[in-house]
């Protein structure tokens, strides 16, 4: 009756040391998988470079949907919005915020006589 109990023993912790160990497999395995969100709910979401600087940004700012592109220094040189009437709008601008490309286009101004 001693050897029967002490194989049953055995068995038991054998059993339970092979269950943890293919517990642990699976734990270390589901850590290497990369973890992607089905789905992001937010208000705002920003993108930040190596260095800590702000370079993209996506938020309703203005009660409506936008995206700000960045340069390395932190001013915006493009973005895409739409509008409070719901038009998309789009500029580019240059390091002095001089509009280089914009859709639809702005009218120029008009020199004053």
């Amino acid at each position: 009756m001693r050897l029967y109990q002490t194989l049953i023993l055995i068995f038991i912790v054998a059993l339970f040391g092979f269950l943890s160990g293919v517990a642990l497999m699976e734990a270390r395995e589901a850590q290497r998988r990369p973890r992607i969100a089905e789905s992001v709910d937010a208000r705002r979401f920003r993108l930040y470079d190596q260095a800590g600087n702000l370079r993209a940004e996506l938020g309703m700012p203005f009660g409506e949907p936008a995206l700000f592109l960045y340069d390395a220094k932190g001013k915006p040189r493009a973005w895409i919005l739409l509008d409070r009437e719901g038009n998309a709008r789009m500029m580019f601008v240059d390091a002095n915020d001089q509009p280089q490309w914009s859709a639809p286009p702005t009218p120029a101004p008009q020199a004053q006589p």
